[in-house]
């Protein structure tokens, strides 16, 4: 009977229970158009499990990483992946844009157009100001590849500061920089993509949860590997607004891409396996 109820108890502990709310941040403004890339592909994971997904407060990433590992205000949080997050917080270690967040198209002031007509190296352009945000992982990767990079701690901001001139380009992922354009269009005219430029690095992006929440990684791992498997994951990268722009991706391959290293990036990674990776260009350094 003890085994029972201790069975019983282990049971409770450890399992979601159906109807349950996890807690998510909502879009980082009012133009946040990757957001609901992410939220809807986690909402087709839990649906299985019955468990719905609560808005709670904006926070920019560094404060966001503090909650998730207090436990507190937020219990699954998405970004690009470094060796000390992993080691923090339990990493679903599935690329949730299959890669394809390292390709970086640049959002500049269309004012600006012919200066990046003369860039022709990956030189020239490390002599320009990049904006990136203050605690992103691609903010180290750039600056260890000797990238000129202002660092910043405010989402919104950094397209302001592309228009007005304190950064000659922010660096967005092809999934982004298009529909968050669009988006401003009517506030920031000027704003625009400078085509046929990308600067290339492996990076994934991860779901994260605490290091206490054991089974809800459970859940979401085996929850993307499902939809790996019954091509759920790839009819939701095809046909999403944020990320059917990018097919078919042979569209990509007349643009100059200047390759760096991912110094962050772990060895075990195999970034070639295309089950979870897409590796759509040719890149020459």
């Amino acid at each position: 009977m003890k085994v029972k109820t201790l069975l019983f108890l282990i049971l409770v502990v450890n399992t979601l229970n159906a109807n349950e709310i996890v807690k998510i941040i909502p879009p980082q403004s009012a133009h946040d158009t990757s957001h609901n890339y992410f939220s809807t592909l986690l909402q087709l994971i839990l649906n299985e499990n019955q468990i719905k997904i609560k808005h709670t407060y904006q926070m920019e990433q560094g404060r966001a990483f503090v909650q998730l590992k207090k436990n507190q205000d937020i219990d699954i949080y998405w970004a690009g992946t470094s060796p000390q997050r992993e080691e923090q917080f339990n990493a679903i270690k599935i690329p949730l844009l299959k890669g394809l967040l390292g390709y970086r198209v640049l959002i500049i002031n269309k004012n600006n157009t012919k200066i990046f007509d003369n860039v022709k190296s990956i030189q020239d352009l490390k002599k320009l100001k990049a904006c990136q945000g203050k605690h992103w992982p691609d903010t180290k990767i750039l600056e260890n590849s000797n990238f000129n990079v202002i660092r910043n701690s405010n989402y919104e901001s950094m397209f302001l500061q592309v228009l007005k001139g304190r950064c000659d380009y922010f660096p967005r992922g092809i999934h982004e920089g298009y529909s968050e354009i669009e988006a401003r269009k009517l506030v920031y005219k000027d704003l625009k993509i400078y085509d046929g430029m990308i600067i290339y690095y492996p990076f994934p992006m991860y779901f994260f949860v605490s290091k206490e929440n054991k089974n809800l990684a459970k859940i979401i791992n085996n929850g993307l590997l499902k939809l790996i498997e019954n091509g759920g994951f790839e009819k939701h990268l095809k046909n999403h607004e944020v990320t059917k722009h990018l097919f078919p991706l042979s569209n990509w391959q007349k643009n100059s891409i200047f390759t760096i290293n991912n110094h962050l990036l772990s060895k075990e990674i195999d970034y070639h396996n295309n089950k979870f990776w897409i590796l759509p260009f040719s890149t020459d350094k």
